[in-house]
C-alpha cells in the first residue's frame, strides 16, 4: 500500500509523536524479526483497540498491480497495528484498467489496509459509469475475487427497468449482476423488461 496515499489528507490527533512514528514504520516495513523468533500475538481486545484518529482520511488498493479502489471518508479509527480502519462518511471509486467504473458511498466500512477487503453499511448506494444504480444496506468487496455482494435486500436500477430481491453478487461496473433470492423485476413495457432481461444474469 502506498504510504502517502494513505496518510493523504488525514492528520492523526490524540497520539504523541513517538507513536505516529511506530505507525508508519509498521505500516511500511511490518513486525522487526528478532533472535528469540516472532513476538507473542496482541490479544484480540488489543488488535481492535483503535490507535489513531483521523479527521480526513483517504487509502487505495491494487491487485495485481492494478488500481483497483480509492475510499476517502470524513473520518477513520484506525488500529494500532495500522491493518484495519473503521470509516465514516465514506465515498468509494473503483477503476478497471485505469479507468472509473462505478462510484459508491456509505454512512460507514470496515476497510482491511491488509488485503484491502471492504465491509460497507448504511444507505449503501453504487452509480455505474454505464448509468446503473444499486441500493442495499449493506456490501462487501472481495480484493480477491474482484467482486462484491450482500445477503441483504437490494434494488437495482437500469434503463426502464427496477429489480429487487435479496442478497447478489456483481463485478465492480454492475454489469454482470446476480440477484440470489425473492427477484422481483418491474419495467415500463414488456418490451423493456425482455431488453433489459439480457443484461442481469442468475446462477
Amino acid at each position: 500500500m502506498d504510504l502517502s496515499t494513505f496518510l493523504k489528507a488525514g492528520r492523526p490527533t490524540l497520539l504523541p509523536a513517538a507513536l505516529v512514528c511506530a505507525f508508519c514504520l509498521t505500516l511500511a516495513c511490518g513486525p522487526a524479526p528478532t533472535a528469540q523468533g516472532p513476538a507473542a500475538p496482541a490479544s484480540k481486545k488489543e488488535q481492535e483497540k483503535p490507535s489513531l484518529l483521523f479527521q480526513g482520511f483517504s487509502a487505495r488498493a491494487s491487485h495485481d498491480g492494478e488500481l483497483v479502489w480509492e475510499a476517502q471518508a470524513e473520518r477513520a479509527l484506525v488500529n494500532h497495528t495500522g491493518q484495519h480502519a473503521h470509516a465514516e462518511v465514506v465515498t468509494m471509486v473503483y477503476f478497471r484498467h485505469g479507468q472509473v467504473v462505478s462510484r459508491a458511498r456509505a454512512d460507514r466500512a470496515e476497510i482491511d489496509l491488509k488485503d484491502y477487503d471492504i465491509q460497507a453499511y448504511g444507505a449503501v448506494e453504487v452509480h455505474s459509469s454505464e448509468g446503473a444504480i444499486l441500493r442495499t444496506p449493506h456490501l462487501d468487496w472481495d480484493n480477491r475475487e474482484q467482486k462484491i455482494s450482500s445477503d441483504s435486500p437490494v434494488e437495482v436500477l437500469r434503463g426502464h427497468t427496477v429489480l429487487t430481491g435479496r442478497g447478489f453478487v456483481s463485478d465492480r461496473d454492475l454489469r454482470d449482476v446476480r440477484i440470489l433470492h425473492d427477484v422481483q423485476a418491474e419495467a415500463v413495457s414488456v418490451e423493456d423488461l425482455r431488453e433489459e432481461s439480457k443484461t442481469w444474469r442468475q446462477p
